[in-house]
């Protein structure tokens, strides 16, 4: 061979080394990138599942109260945290929610608990913030909480009991919701009966 040749070869073993080196820099640049938004949809999910649990204690707080549970699940909106009228669109982040929708959504789909016939009524909704006010670290969420009455139910063992559904918002897109039975403890208490999370 010749020099001439050597320099060839070098030349080429050079720039496959240098093609090899960027694709795997770009392998990994990808890899962080995704790691990165898994990291963040993570943080947001669990956030929101905390918002709506936060929007369902309230709610515990505000029924505990009421003597009569048919006062609260006879209309919507009658919460101290609410944002205007109970139907409608809100804006969360990049999301929209629709608050008829989602009532709609949640009567058709998720009858109120079991043996139930009440549909649900829309008793609190707002965003976290003014729920919460030291959220400001938190992403956005908003959060709607929805209340039905067993008072009437076929199921003698829910008679006297109220289903409480919390769902909450994000802004990237994420919904999270619970659902808490709870009775009456006493004169101004609740006492959680049951409790899920709903996907």
């Amino acid at each position: 061979m010749s020099r001439s040749d050597d320099r060839g070869m070098v030349l080429i073993v050079v720039l496959v080394t240098i093609a090899l080196l960027a694709a795997l820099g770009a392998a990994l640049t990808l890899a962080t990138t995704t790691e990165v938004a898994i990291a963040a949809n993570y943080r947001e999910a669990t956030e929101t599942l905390y918002a709506a649990e936060a929007g369902i204690a309230f709610v515990m707080q505000e029924v505990a109260a009421v003597t009569d549970w048919n006062d609260v699940a006879t209309g919507a909106g009658q919460s101290a945290f609410v944002d205007g009228s109970p139907a409608g669109s809100r804006v969360v982040g990049g999301a929209a929610v629709d608050l008829t929708d989602a009532t709609n959504d949640l009567n058709t789909v998720a009858p109120a608990g079991p043996g139930a016939a009440p549909p649900w009524v829309l008793h609190a909704f707002g965003p976290l913030r003014d729920l919460v006010p030291s959220s400001s670290g938190l992403a956005p969420a908003y959060v709607a909480v929805w209340i039905a009455n067993h008072a009437s139910s076929a199921d003698e063992s829910m008679r006297g009991t109220l289903s409480i559904f919390g769902q909450a918002y994000g802004a990237r897109g994420s919904r999270r919701g619970v659902e808490v039975i709870v009775e009456k403890a006493g004169v101004s208490g609740v006492r959680r009966r049951a409790w899920r999370e709903w996907p």
